[in-house]
Order: structure tokens, then C-alpha cells, then sequence
């Protein structure tokens, strides 16, 4: 069995090669069955979660088991470790049942975000959309804006909220080598010019989301949603067209969904109606699909 480490993941990936690659997955017949996550028991009446997500070739459907894997996402937080979760994806031959792979799922969830999002913005965002605006901090936004650089031609992001460190790293990013980046304080006015916004997380310097409240991007907007614990008013749900990843496990079953991407990429529903459409992407939590996807890819890469 190999054991790929994040140094690994990265050097045999890149942005576009991992967008197309989720698309494909969202195309396939891969099974992805939804599992309950379990409550762990601790102390002075704190509990942890262990997460599991797997995933298979469709063997029946590809009437074959020559070629094939099977998968599994074992994700665990506990809350000694301060809201930080340990990953890890081991994947299997589907054709002798042995171990192949253990791939450090932090690095590959980083990678899956990125491109989920990156491929959601294809699909919702206007082909001219080049002004990004993203609200808050989060340490994966660097390799997150680098995949939105390949599905459009961003000319300009500005941050509001986000720290400094998080904001050299994006400017380390070769596909943000002719992207200005900049500051701003203003969000309302800012979000007046932005053809797409990013709720990141919270602000670095309050650790809120206060902002959120007034939050009413112009026509057209695209708002992509990387951290679910944001608080979006019931004005912006109800006037913009709602999409998630996953619709076998939505985010919010009380809200009315458009469609998911499985729905998008096989061109079963569409996306954006017409130019003015204020659209949203909020994703689900199930990953099996794209996690299985892509560490598949990794494997057959290093």
C-alpha cells in the first residue's frame, strides 16, 4: 500500500486537470451512498463526530470487476482539538480487495473544495464575471481563487476581513500572477461592482459574519459559499436561484433548490437563466463522490 502525502497531491495536480475531473465525476455512474456520521462521547459533556464517506465503481453498470476501486473518507473531530479535524482516504482495489492507497485527506479536501467551487462557478457565473469580491478569512481561499482563475478571467479580487497571511499566499499563486488583489473595508459598496462575491468565513478581526446581514449583491452576482456556518439573510435566500452539490443530502432541506451539480453537468437542469440572475452556490456536506474521484486520480498519478 502507498502512503501519497500533501507533497504528493501537489505535485501531480493542477487547478483545470482537477476541475474537469469532478465534472466527469458528477457525469458518472459512481455509487456514493449517504452514511450517518457518529457522535463521539467525551468529557464534561463534550462530544466528538467521525465522519464516513465512501464510495465505489459501479461494477454492475460497467459490467466488469477487472477494473475499479472502492473508497472511503474517515473524517474525525474532537473538540480538545480546538474545532481542527484529522482526514484521511484509503482506497481499494475493486478487483482483489486489498488496500492500494492511504492519501492525506486533509490535502486532498483542500484540492476537492477548490474545484467543486471553481466547477459550480462554471456553471453559474456570467462568462464576463472578472470582479471578485471575498468577505472574510479562511486558509484555503489561496488554492480556492487560484481554481476560480480557471473557470474565468478574474481581472480583480478584493478582500474584506481576510488576513495577511492568507492574502501573500494568494499572491503567490501563479494563476493570480495578473489578478490585482487588494483591500477594502467598504463591503456595501464594494459588492455594488462585484460580479461575484465569496463568503470565505468570518472576518479575521471580529471572528463574526455581521456583515452577512446586509449583504444584497447587484444583478447578475454569483455568491459562492465556502463556510456553511454563515448566517445569510432570508431576503437573499428567497430572491436568488439556490444550487448545492449534492441534493441526496442537501445543506438546508427547508430552502428550494435549483438543481446540484450531477443535475449541471449532465445538462439535466440548467444553471444561470439569463444575464441578471442573481445565483448562489451553497454546498452540501456529502464529498463521497469527489472525494473517491479524485483520489482515484491522485493514485493513478504518483
Amino acid at each position: 500500500m502507498r502512503i501519497i502525502s500533501s507533497d504528493e497531491i501537489d505535485a501531480c495536480l493542477e487547478d483545470r486537470d482537477v476541475l474537469e475531473t469532478l465534472r466527469r465525476a458528477y457525469r458518472s455512474n459512481t455509487v456514493a451512498p449517504t452514511c450517518p456520521d457518529y457522535d463521539i462521547t467525551r468529557l464534561k459533556g463534550l462530544s466528538g463526530n467521525l465522519a464516513v464517506q465512501p464510495a465505489w465503481t459501479d461494477f454492475s453498470a460497467q459490467n466488469d470487476v477487472e477494473r475499479g476501486y472502492v473508497g472511503c473518507s474517515l473524517a474525525l473531530d474532537l473538540p480538545e482539538n480546538g474545532g481542527v479535524s484529522s482526514n484521511l482516504y484509503i482506497l481499494f482495489s475493486g478487483t482483489g480487495a486489498q488496500p492500494i492507497a492511504l492519501i492525506d485527506g486533509m490535502r486532498l479536501g483542500t484540492w476537492r473544495m477548490a474545484g467543486t467551487h471553481a466547477l459550480a462557478m462554471s456553471y453559474l457565473a456570467r462568462e464576463d464575471t472578472s470582479r471578485l469580491l471575498v468577505i472574510g478569512n479562511n486558509p484555503r481561499l489561496p488554492r480556492v481563487l487560484a481554481a476560480y482563475a480557471t473557470a474565468r478571467n478574474l481581472t480583480s479580487v478584493l478582500f474584506a476581513g481576510t488576513s495577511k497571511e492568507v492574502r501573500k499566499k494568494a499572491a503567490a499563486q501563479p494563476a493570480l500572477s495578473n489578478v490585482h488583489l487588494g483591500e477594502t473595508t467598504e463591503i456595501h459598496a464594494a459588492q455594488e461592482g462585484a460580479d461575484m462575491i465569496c463568503i470565505a468565513g468570518p472576518d479575521i478581526n471580529t471572528g463574526t459574519f455581521h456583515a452577512l446581514t446586509y449583504l444584497d449583491p447587484a444583478a447578475g452576482c454569483h455568491v459562492d459559499i465556502l463556510d456553511t456556518t454563515a448566517s445569510l439573510s432570508s431576503e437573499l435566500l428567497e430572491d436568488v436561484r439556490l444550487f448545492t452539490s449534492d441534493l441526496s443530502d442537501p445543506p438546508r432541506a427547508e430552502l428550494e433548490w435549483a438543481a446540484d451539480l450531477s443535475e449541471l453537468a449532465r445538462g439535466n437542469k440548467a444553471g444561470r437563466r439569463y444575464y441578471g440572475q442573481r445565483t448562489l452556490f451553497y454546498p452540501s456536506k456529502r464529498t463521497g463522490l469527489t472525494d473517491f474521484t479524485l483520489a482515484a486520480h491522485i493514485f493513478l498519478r504518483t
